[in-house]
């Protein structure tokens, strides 16, 4: 009796997992090398430096993906009017490459190698990037001003471009912690997947 039960558990099991199970058996680190192949076999042009990105993993019952986030994001002055988009996903249930297989690379931001100079400048003289946070960096004709993030706290400096010591007063704060409300209409959330 006990082993008719746990192979009719086992084979339930299986059978939820068909869809995605070529996703499901995997670690994160596997997961993230599969996005790792798709991304150089669709865009071979298209080089990144993983370690500057926080790369996650995320699952539900129709898809697996790995997400790409920036860790640190910079606005160069000439491109301060633009919607540039630094983060991209990899949806390794249908192999797409989110934002580039819809819009290109257009609105990418890649630094130029000026660009990685003031960004350079920037980590040396704040001391970036701060474990835990997120990182925007917005150039101005006269400064920087620094913005460092997480769901918790934040903070806004404004450094000078060429001593690289602040230059206004900062301002740094916690949010308010919002109330937990129970979670609607989604039955098949995305789940982070950690190991």
């Amino acid at each position: 009796m006990y082993s008719l039960s746990s192979y009719t558990q086992k084979n339930t099991m299986e059978e939820k997992t068909t869809k995605n199970e070529y996703v499901v058996q995997k670690t994160k680190k596997q997961l993230i090398n599969q996005a790792n192949k798709i991304i150089s076999s669709k865009y071979p042009e298209f080089e990144f430096d993983s370690l500057l990105y926080e790369i996650t993993a995320w699952k539900n019952s129709v898809k697996t993906t790995v997400n790409y986030r920036r860790i640190i994001r910079f606005t160069p002055l000439d491109k301060k009017d633009e919607n540039l988009e630094y983060d991209f996903e990899v949806n390794l249930t249908n192999r797409e490459v989110s934002p580039f297989d819809f819009k290109g690379f257009e609105k990418f931001y890649l630094p130029t190698t000026e660009d990685q100079g003031k960004i350079d400048f920037v980590i040396k003289a704040f001391d970036l990037p701060r474990m835990g946070f997120y990182h925007d960096i917005v150039e101005s004709p006269d400064m920087y001003s620094i913005h460092i993030y997480n769901n918790v706290s934040f903070g806004k400096y404004f450094i000078d471009k060429i001593t690289g010591k602040e230059s206004m007063g900062s301002i740094e704060g916690n949010y308010a912690l919002m109330p937990e409300f129970p979670e609607l209409g989604n039955e098949d959330p995305l789940i982070e997947i950690i190991e």
